[in-house]
């Protein structure tokens, strides 16, 4: 006899397939939130209150669930969207665009289990009323319960103040699936049993715990949840007419661990970094408009998390795109984009110390040679994006200021990684710090120069998509791709494309590191000194300017005292003389201590007080000298009794003086050091526990088995390195100059004086610069005069051959245009004012148009500017910033005349407060780029000097402002040649 029997399905199933099957409670967020995304939600927030019983609160603004749905789909283990004819209509979408589902088992909702025992689902449909359910996850863990013996307690209602008074009752039922009902005996007789059973044999294993039945049932009746959990909600707040939310109670640590309430204890802060490790940059930064890569998607998806206690509200992480971003990555010196097609082929761009070496698509990497590319219908890669940044580790060896390196070493801190994003959503574990999927820390313990990637400081994502990468399939728990073909070859071909970029421009074994590294080196070095030099520049004449401000006043009140010294002043005895020589010591330590040193060489608006200062300095030591001619005349005359009395008192007096200056300095070194031998030892006592501060976590890591014993000690080594080379950095230089001051050095006197001979030869560098401006003038005027020499000389021939009225008319108009050009280049003569002034960019746009008019007569050539560039105002030399527009203007005319342009077009614009001067031109050369401000380097086939550019960058480096031409495509503004003028306090009307 064939009997048949269908499965029997015990309730521990729900908690296998849920949360046990999540790798943690950040992932199971991950996975909730994608269900919000499959629900075409534009925002999923996660909200944890404080309190006696913390609760976690989810909410969304999807398309929500009817009742109907809630019991179809929500409570049916294993339902796929996809197989649902329903799934993904017009309304559902509320005006987004079709979305590639994230969820693939239909088992997402019970990774909620993993965020606390307790859940209360709240869900709302457009035109329908609200729905709300309770669970209890626990009883799923019961393994001699049925699951059909276990019922959820559901309730429908219409407004929201109703939910608060329909929750006891819905306590009351789910307790039910402890003790059962009347109603139901043999139902009740199963829970009794499956409940003593479970009781006895969990005390029988742990003694000391509590019976799970009475834990259940405790929480079910205690546990509560308020109206202020809800108010975060649109739907409550009725801006959206749909959603859903899930709230829960007892939540899970890991959760409790955000809140301020937290032990704020080692193990807490690393819950915290691996919390934000997992749910920060959920959504793709690293999408750009103008980037093509495969699968760059933006989802239109919002996510934040919030922490709430009884007085404040902090988002504890949130869409991060303003702070990490493609534009904020291609700003640091090493970056590789581009595209890997079917073959394992990477085509794309390279960036390396500060400069794009090749673009577009021209940087080509193979795939390994030994790599066997799968190609069949379940094991081929398809075509995937790729980007990934980084900076240098050390500072000395960086391109970048020392502004943007801080920014992106702070960056790195909390948001670096590597990450893999499916349809613009991110794919876990891949980026946290204890996954090395692509061997980035596994190749560094190896050789951490050459391969140089640091996943500790690099920033990018691979991009892959369910339709284009449908084998990159993830595993159950979320803990990585499933190890198969497809997964293999995607890992070695991106290992690749990461060694080879290494190999071949960043790292140890790559040439052009040899090549860059000493200038860059030397370049940082006397960047610092440099930088010192202005700091100390600065802070010495802000303490001559108070010392001037202090004294000027006293200087003044000296001179009206000393008024009546002259030479008709009076000594007619011994005391007299005895009292002049009082007079005069006091005047002379009157003027000791109103003496000023070390006036800056630049003293602007000090100027004049300063002048005035030292005339009446000069004033009252001529009257000191007065004085002294005085005595010498009367010590002749009046012959004192006991003339060493008098010498002796006078030796009490210097003396006296000299010490009382000498205990005030010593009093003041004294003080400095003290507080100074403080700052010393709390900074050795910083540097000696930071080691410990940083290393210490990984110690914990390998103890808790999340970081391996090697990558361990290679991050401890590298550590160790950075914080070496920083602490020699600060206290070498310090004991240096110590060694210095106790060979009596006077570093303070060298420094100022090296200040002001740099000064001085800046200075001669300007004139020398506006000398060769007259260069440049010449030339450029010899251009148009050669132009305008043509015509007069065609108008003459004309009138020689038939004295026609047309060559009259070209004589005319020649005479004009060069008379035009002579009132036009007046502010550039050297013989000119040398007043600085507010100069507009409506000036400059009227100028230019003024000195090339003819040239936008005749080659109909437009020079404009955006209405931004015309309320421009900067305070500068004519004479130094017009001729860097004409020189810019001029280049460009030559290019758009000679290439043929068709609507030839300049453009001034500003860009980031930045000036921006472009044409419509052929552009420059990739290879020209470098030596475009190089002197005498020029690619004009005739009447080329190659000194405009170059002239151009002195000239504005003159006052502090710089150009470069643009190579960043945000100040691309024209497709031909761009230049990007940065002016020193400019603004804006």
């Amino acid at each position: 006899m064939i009997e048949t029997r269908s499965f029997r399905t015990q309730a521990r199933t729900v908690d296998h397939l849920g949360r046990e099957q999540i790798a943690d409670c950040p992932t199971a967020i991950s996975e909730l939130w994608k269900n919000s995304y499959d629900a075409y939600a534009r925002n999923v927030s996660l909200h944890i209150f404080d309190g006696e019983s913390p609760v976690a609160a989810l909410f969304d603004d999807g398309h929500g669930m009817s009742y109907e749905e809630f019991i179809d789909r929500w409570l049916v283990v294993g339902t796929e969207s996809k197989f649902d004819t329903k799934a993904d209509n017009e309304e559902d979408r509320d005006g987004l665009p079709k979305r590639t589902k994230q969820g693939q088992k239909g088992i997402g909702r019970l990774s909620s289990a993993n965020l606390g025992p307790l859940l209360l689902i709240v869900s709302k449909r457009k035109n329908h009323d609200f729905i709300a359910a309770l669970i209890d996850w626990r009883v799923f863990e019961n393994p001699y319960l049925l699951l059909s013996d276990l019922e959820v307690p559901i309730t429908r209602f219409a407004s929201p103040n109703e939910l608060i008074n329909l929750l006891p009752d819905m306590f009351e039922r789910l307790t039910e699936n402890i003790w059962g009902t009347p109603e139901d005996l043999e139902r009740t007789k199963r829970l009794e049993l499956a409940w003593t059973t479970f009781d006895k044999l969990t005390l029988e294993n742990t003694p000391d715990s509590v019976k799970p039945s009475d834990a259940i049932a405790e929480t079910i009746i205690s546990a509560y949840f308020e109206e202020k959990h809800f108010q975060p909600w649109s739907v409550w707040q009725d801006k959206s007419g749909h959603g859903t939310a899930l709230l829960v109670s007892e939540i899970n640590d890991d959760i409790k661990a955000q809140l301020r309430s937290a032990d704020p204890s080692p193990s807490t802060k690393e819950i915290r970094k691996q919390f934000f490790a997992t749910l920060s940059a959920f959504t793709d930064p690293f999408v750009d408009s103008i980037s093509n890569e495969e699968n760059s998607f933006d989802p239109e998806f919002t996510y934040e998390v919030r922490i709430w206690d009884s007085y404040t509200c902090e988002a504890i992480i949130e869409d991060e795109r303003s702070l990490l971003n493609r534009s904020i990555t291609e700003e640091m010196e090493h970056v590789i984009s581009g595209n890997v097609d079917e073959n394992g082929v990477f085509r794309g761009q390279i960036k390396a110390f500060g400069e794009w070496r090749k673009l577009g698509s021209e940087y080509v990497i193979n795939p390994p040679k030994d790599l066997k590319i799968p190609k069949g219908p379940t094991t081929y890669i398809g075509k995937f994006g790729l980007h990934a940044a980084t900076f240098e580790q050390v500072r000395n060896s960086s391109t970048l200021s020392d502004e943007q390196f801080a920014r992106f070493r702070d960056l790195a801190d909390k948001h670096s990684g590597f990450l893999v994003f499916r349809n613009g959503l991110r794919v876990l574990p891949y980026g946290r710090v204890d996954n090395d999927f692509f061997e980035i820390e596994t190749r560094r313990s190896i050789s951490a120069g050459r391969e140089f990637w640091n996943a500790r400081r690099m920033f990018g994502r691979i991009s892959i998509s369910r339709e284009q990468n449908p084998n990159l399939r993830d595993k159950a728990g979320r803990e990585g791709f499933i190890d198969n073909a497809s997964a293999k070859a995607i890992k070695l071909i991106v290992i690749n494309i990461l060694r080879k970029a290494a190999y071949e421009y960043f790292g140890q074994a790559s040439e052009l590191r040899d090549e860059l590294l000493p200038d860059i080196q030397e370049k940082n070095e006397k960047e610092r000194a440099e930088q010192q030099r202005k700091e100390l520049a600065k802070k010495n004449a802000k303490a001559f300017r108070g010392r001037l401000k202090r004294n000027l006043p006293k200087i003044n009140s000296l001179y009206d005292e000393t008024c009546e010294v002259n030479s008709e002043f009076k000594v007619e005895n011994e005391q007299d003389l005895d009292n002049t020589q009082e007079l005069i010591n006091k005047i002379n330590d009157q003027l000791s201590d109103l003496r000023i040193t070390g006036a800056p060489a630049r003293l602007g608006a000090s100027e004049d007080d300063y002048r005035a200062f030292r005339r009446l300095y000069s004033t009252i030591q001529e009257r000191v000298k007065t004085l002294e001619a005085v005595r010498t005349e009367a010590i002749e005359k009046i012959k004192p009794s006991k003339p060493e009395e008098l010498a002796h008192k006078q030796l009490q007096s210097h003396a006296s003086r000299i010490q009382a200056r000498l205990r005030s300095w010593k009093k003041a070194i004294n003080t400095i050091q003290e507080t100074e031998s403080k700052r010393v030892e709390m900074l050795f006592d910083e540097r000696n526990k930071q080691f410990h501060g940083l290393a210490l976590p990984l110690v914990e890591q390998v103890r808790a088995g999340r970081l391996s014993l090697d990558k361990a000690l290679v991050e401890m080594g590298n550590i160790h390195s950075i914080l070496d080379t920083e602490n020699e950095d600060t206290f070498q230089p310090y004991l240096e100059s110590l060694e210095l001051m106790s060979e009596n050095i006077n570093i303070e006197l060298i420094a100022r004086q090296g200040i002001a001979e740099n000064i001085a030869l800046k200075d001669d560098l300007n004139r020398i610069n506006q000398l060769a401006q007259l260069g440049v003038t010449v030339e450029i005027l010899g251009h148009e005069l050669n132009s305008n020499e043509r015509m007069i000389r065609e108008g003459i021939r004309q009138i020689k051959s038939n004295g026609d009225i047309p060559g009259t008319r070209l004589v005319v108009e020649g005479f004009e245009a060069l008379s035009h050009q002579l009132e036009f280049l007046s502010p550039l003569k050297i013989s000119g004012s040398r007043t600085r002034r507010i100069i507009s960019g409506e000036e400059i746009l009227n100028y230019l148009q003024g000195f090339f008019d003819t040239v936008i007569r005749s080659r109909a050539i437009r020079i404009t500017a955006t209405e931004e560039f015309q309320r421009l105002k900067v305070d500068e030399l004519p004479s130094r910033l017009l001729p860097v527009f004409v020189n810019l203007v001029n280049n460009s005319v030559y290019w758009l005349v000679n290439s043929g342009t068709e609507n030839p077009q300049v453009l001034l614009s500003i860009r980031d407060s930045k000036v921006i001067v472009s044409d419509n031109g052929p552009g420059i050369d990739e290879l020209d780029q470098q030596n475009l401000f190089k002197m005498f380097f020029t690619r004009k086939s005739s009447g080329g000097r190659g000194i405009g550019l170059y002239l151009c960058r002195v000239n504005l480096m003159a006052s502090g402002h710089s150009i470069l031409y643009a190579k960043e495509s945000k100040f691309k503004i024209l497709d031909g040649a761009n230049f990007i003028i940065d002016l020193k306090g400019v603004y804006f009307e």
